[in-house]
Formats: C-alpha cells, sequence, structure tokens
C-alpha cells in the first residue's frame, strides 16, 4: 500500500497504453481535419471505444486486486487475533489446572 503508483510497471503500461490512444485519436482527427469520412469516423470510433474499455478495465482491476488485498489482510489479522485468545486461553488453563 506504501508503493507509488509510478513504480508500480502496471501502471507505467497503462499509462503508455493510454498515452499511444490519445495520440492515435489525435493523428487521425489532425489528417481528416473536417474532412471526416466514413471509414475514418469508424475508425475514430473504434478507438474512443477501446479506450473505453481499457480504462474501464484497469480501474475494475484494480478494485478488484484493492478488495482482494483487504479481504486477505483482514483474514490474515482475524487469524493472528484467534491464535492470541486460543494461546491466552491455553495459558489460562494451565495456570488454573485444567487440562
Amino acid at each position: 500500500m506504501d508503493k507509488l503508483p509510478l513504480k508500480s510497471k502496471k501502471f507505467i503500461a497503462y499509462l503508455i497504453s493510454e498515452l499511444g490512444w490519445k495520440i492515435l485519436i489525435f493523428y487521425v482527427i489532425w489528417e481528416y481535419k473536417t474532412a471526416i469520412d466514413h471509414y475514418a469516423f469508424l475508425v475514430l470510433i473504434s478507438m474512443i471505444i477501446t479506450s473505453g474499455f481499457m480504462q474501464v478495465g484497469y480501474v475494475l482491476g484494480q478494485a478488484a486486486l484493492d478488495k482482494y488485498a483487504y479481504v486477505a489482510e483482514r483474514g490474515i489479522s482475524r487469524e493472528k487475533e484467534t491464535l492470541a485468545s486460543l494461546r491466552e486461553k491455553i495459558k489460562k488453563d494451565s495456570k488454573n489446572g485444567t487440562s
């Protein structure tokens, strides 16, 4: 959790891919200017939709990963608490002479 986003290889790859899509979209718009024909329009829409799916997929993937990490961390802390309480109970029982 202390890791900065720019140190993550996945995040850097995501940024590069997003930058690539944006440059490609800008290039198509720049190349055709106001005379966008049917083919260029479909290519442009396809690039925008693909870029959107990549963004949503990345965000949902990160949300799922964060939830998984939270659940795993919580499970580990509960297990530690359970083990600590069992140890205390065993110590208490051994002091009382109960088996």
